[in-house]
């Protein structure tokens, strides 16, 4: 059985919750897991409290950054870190079912899984009493919105076939050292630390993909995450609560999640898929501006920091078009109908 490591990225998260988290990632039936707690920045260190909780188990560590590095580059830092063949960095807010690892790690048998992600569930219930997806891998449309699959529907079975997705998410899925290795910018970039948060897992889903690596869905490994950011329960289809939802959000998460999904568009798409559906990306880009001029004007102190970092985007295109092995004929099925 492969080397597995956790990491879990802690910024002001409650004690209650961190130690929820830590407790299911050391309760794993996995013979060789190690779990990191890593500080980033918190306004409230808990070093003593949860040394108190987990200090004698030897599979556990504490580790401070010292200051808020982001979600990308404090997982960065623990990945190259780490020598271990699996990484998991994992959300504080996200509770592992104890076979959950055991169950995902089965597919990487397969040398071209490069990640893996199980069956995410909030804790509502739905009708009947049946729990509330929070998704099951990325999908992408054709005007490239990134989506979990069936994030906000009831659980009724209809995602129980493991398959290939587009990407995972970096809530909970398990990560091939060696493919992180194969697609890191620079000395150390798995995540893109210039996202610092939001969207950075569908980008590195992306950069697997061009890679050659596969993503895949497990359901029967399960996994609770109390999401603090989604999108709204109807989505588009719901205008007045479509709004609402955003309206509730920070204005610094709106910033980051507009700017970097542009990001990912503009490092990672290429060739005739790209052609074929322009028309649907510049449509939905078009329609985002209006929105956000009309409705969500502070999301528009994003733009200065998108025309700073463009030409650092563009560097790091060069290199990912360079490497790629996947042609766009492979890639446009990924591209689906809204």
């Amino acid at each position: 059985m492969p080397r597995i490591a956790v990491n879990i990225v802690r910024f002001n998260q409650p004690l209650e919750m961190i130690r929820k988290c830590v407790a299911a990632a050391l309760a794993q039936k996995v013979a060789s897991c190690s779990v990191t707690l890593t500080e980033n920045g918190s306004d409230n260190p808990i070093e003593g409290d949860l040394l108190s909780l987990f200090g004698d188990d030897p599979r556990f560590s504490y580790v401070d950054n010292g200051n808020n590095l982001g979600f990308a580059g404090a997982h960065n830092r623990f990945i190259a870190g780490s020598d271990a063949e699996i990484v998991v960095p994992l959300n504080p807010d996200a509770v592992l079912t104890p076979d959950y690892l055991q169950t995902l790690i089965g597919v990487f048998d397969h040398p071209d899984v490069g990640a893996a992600t199980g069956k995410m569930l909030k804790g509502a219930s739905g009708a009947g009493g049946s729990p509330i997806l929070d998704g099951t891998g990325i999908m992408v449309s054709r005007g490239r919105r990134g989506r979990e699959r069936g994030q906000n529907q009831t659980d009724a079975n209809q995602f129980d076939t493991s398959c290939s997705v587009f990407g995972v998410s970096g809530t909970a899925s398990a990560y091939r050292r060696t493919a992180l290795e194969k697609i890191r910018l620079g000395k150390h970039e798995y995540f893109d630390e210039d996202f610092f948060a939001y969207w950075e897992d569908l980008d590195l889903s992306w950069r697997l993909r061009l890679a050659g690596y596969e993503c895949v869905y497990v359901p029967t490994a399960v996994v609770y995450h109390a999401r603090a950011v989604g999108q709204s329960k109807n989505g588009y289809h719901s205008p007045l609560e479509f709004i609402r939802h955003h309206r509730r959000l920070p204005q610094q998460i709106l910033q980051w999640s507009w700017r970097n999904q542009l990001f990912c568009i503009v490092k990672n798409d290429f060739g005739w898929s790209l052609w074929r559906d322009l028309p649907f990306i510049v449509t939905r880009q078009t329609l985002m501006l209006l929105y956000v001029v009309i409705f969500e004007t502070r999301t528009l102190g994003a733009l200065p920091d998108f025309f700073r970092l463009l030409p650092r985007m563009l560097e790091k295109r060069r290199w990912i078009q360079e490497s790629r092995v996947v042609p766009s004929t492979v890639m446009e099925k990924w591209f689906v109908s809204p």
